[in-house]
């Protein structure tokens, strides 16, 4: 039986961790679009092992593989591009940024984010004309799977936007001055805790 201290001490610990819930956006983005990619990256593996059994066992190999596998894994790198901006998992100098005083501190994490957002802004303008010649052109793909061309491109212009959402709440979360990229406090249980702005 726990005693009067150590009943103290675990109820400071819960009265510590947050208990507010995520929004409609974040939740998508954990429940769906990580599922999404986490089912394709699986998907990517599979065919990569089935290719190579394939060349190791039956000498044989299969064109539409490698061809696959490259498309899943591009689908399943710009669904989760902004997940892996509020999961913390973007690289940054954080040795550079804390060591500056609070100021100037606030300015760079205002930079950063503008600098995202504008980033986002120039893949989603660069990859849309791409798009569109594509699906006029009409092209397939190489192999005999013919998959439109356009539709796996689509990739691009979707992760740009999401990676624009993401740096649209960052740059919110800074004008407020609050640090966009702080590491969410969350329970050693918690293994979904994400870092990063809240839209």
């Amino acid at each position: 039986m726990a005693s009067g201290d150590e009943r103290t001490n675990v109820e400071g610990v819960a009265g510590n961790m947050p208990t507010t819930r995520p929004n409609l956006w974040v939740r998508f983005e954990r429940s769906v679009l990580l599922t999404v990619a986490t089912c394709l990256a699986l998907l990517a593996t599979t065919i990569m092992m089935f290719e190579a059994a394939g060349r190791g066992f039956f000498n044989h190999s299969y064109f539409w593989a490698e061809e696959s596998v490259r498309y899943l894994m591009v689908w399943a790198f710009f669904l989760t591009i902004g997940c892996a901006g509020r999961a913390g998992h973007m690289i940054r100098t954080e040795m550079l940024v804390d060591a500056l005083p609070p100021a100037l501190r606030r300015i760079a994490n205002v930079t950063t984010t503008v600098l995202g957002m504008l980033f986002a802004g120039i893949l989603f303008y660069a990859s849309v004309p791409q798009v569109l010649r594509y699906y006029t052109m009409g092209m397939m793909t190489e192999s005999t799977l013919d998959l439109p061309m356009w539709l796996l491109f689509l990739a691009m212009p979707i992760g740009a936007a999401l990676m624009g959402i993401y740096y649209a709440g960052a740059f919110l979360t800074a004008i407020g001055g609050k640090d966009p990229y702080a590491q969410a406090e969350a329970a050693p249980t918690d293994s979904g805790a994400m870092k990063g702005p809240m839209l």
